[in-house]
Formats: structure tokens, C-alpha cells, sequence
């Protein structure tokens, strides 16, 4: 396990499992193994619910049969992880040609306070057309969907200067409620949409 620190002019930092042992993140590309990391226990996260911007109701993270949702923590002030990985998230949709509609996608915004249902959903749809804009309600809200995914993140003012830390792993989450692989901040398109393809096709 790695920290990554990333400092910027609000001091956002960043703490992201960068995993290159083969153990974790495969890189062999084959057609029957997914490049991203396996959990070696299955994480439900079925129970999870968030309020979804423009909804008086809660959203819950179990996809449509035969789609997957890729699941993703973090905040619109970020101006490195978040970009980076949502971008890479884009790119890998278009790869993957007519499969693209089965792909949702949900941001849990880390930093509630300063982001509203209308910022997430403008910053969501800069990088896809189906989204779901996740603004928890209270901090407990966010810690238990924090829990189930196992993340963690903090929101800290000191002496005027927002801090802010959060995982960088991206969830694939399948129709079942779990979690059937994870994406390590780094990972690049190509290998997000061999996973996705395996997922959408071979374990329908």
C-alpha cells in the first residue's frame, strides 16, 4: 500500500492505494482475468443508501440487471484525483462501443458543505450523460456508505484552509449489490474497459 500525497493551494490531500503487485492489480490484459483489483471477500453494499440530487428519495447502489455502476468518492474542488480518474472513466465508455448504455456511474461528494446537488451534478455532467449526483444528507449518511465500501475521507479547516482526504478507488458494483472489482487510482482506460467488457459480457 502506498500514500499519495497531493498538496495544492487548498492543501487537498489525498490518500489513494496505488497496488502493482500482480496479486492485486493484474496487468496481463488477458481475456479472462480483470486487470482491476478482486476483493478476496465479497462487500455487499446493497443497504447503502444516499441522497441523490433532484430526488426526494435515496439512491441505493444496485444497478439494473445486466448493467454495473461504478461507484466513486470524492469532490469537485479536487484538482487532480477526481478529474483524472473520472476522465479515465469517460474514455473507457467510449471504448467499449454499445456496451456504453449499460455503464452508470455515481459520485459520492466527500465535501458536502461546498457541494451542492447543483455543482455535483454540473461537474457529473461534464464527464457523462448518465450520472448520479450523491450529496449525503449528514455525516452519517456518508460514513455508513463509507463502511460498506470500506473508504474513508475528512474534511478538515484549519486556520481557514480547507484539507480534504479521500480514497481514490473507483467500485464496480454488479446487480447484486457487490462489489466485483475495484480500481485503484492510476489504472488507465484501456484496462477500465477490459473489465467493464468482461463484466457486461462474459459474466452476465
Amino acid at each position: 500500500m502506498s500514500e499519495m500525497v497531493f498538496t495544492t493551494r487548498i492543501r487537498t490531500v489525498v490518500i489513494g492505494m496505488v497496488l502493482l503487485t500482480s496479486a492485486l492489480v493484474s496487468c496481463s490484459n488477458s481475456n479472462d482475468s480483470l486487470d482491476g483489483y478482486i476483493p478476496p471477500s465479497p462487500k455487499n453494499v446493497s443497504t447503502a443508501t444516499v441522497h441523490e440530487a433532484g430526488s426526494a428519495t435515496p439512491m441505493s447502489f444496485v444497478p439494473a440487471a445486466g448493467e454495473v455502476l461504478i461507484v466513486y468518492f470524492g469532490y469537485t474542488h479536487c484538482p487532480d484525483l477526481c478529474p483524472t480518474t473520472m476522465v479515465a472513466i469517460k474514455n473507457a465508455k467510449k471504448k467499449i462501443g454499445e456496451l456504453e448504455a449499460k455503464v452508470d456511474i455515481a459520485m459520492i461528494t466527500v465535501d458536502p458543505t461546498r457541494d451542492t446537488d447543483e455543482i455535483l451534478s454540473r461537474y457529473l455532467a461534464s464527464f457523462s450523460d448518465r450520472y448520479h449526483a450523491l450529496v449525503p444528507t449528514s455525516d452519517a449518511e456518508l460514513r455508513a456508505a463509507e463502511k460498506l465500501f470500506q473508504a474513508t475521507s475528512s474534511v478538515t479547516n484549519v486556520d481557514g484552509e480547507i484539507q480534504v482526504v479521500h480514497g481514490g478507488t473507483a467500485y464496480v458494483v454488479d446487480s447484486t449489490g457487490n462489489v466485483v472489482v475495484e480500481w485503484p487510482f492510476g489504472l488507465d482506460s484501456v484496462s477500465m474497459a477490459h473489465d467493464l467488457k468482461i463484466l457486461l459480457t462474459e459474466r452476465k
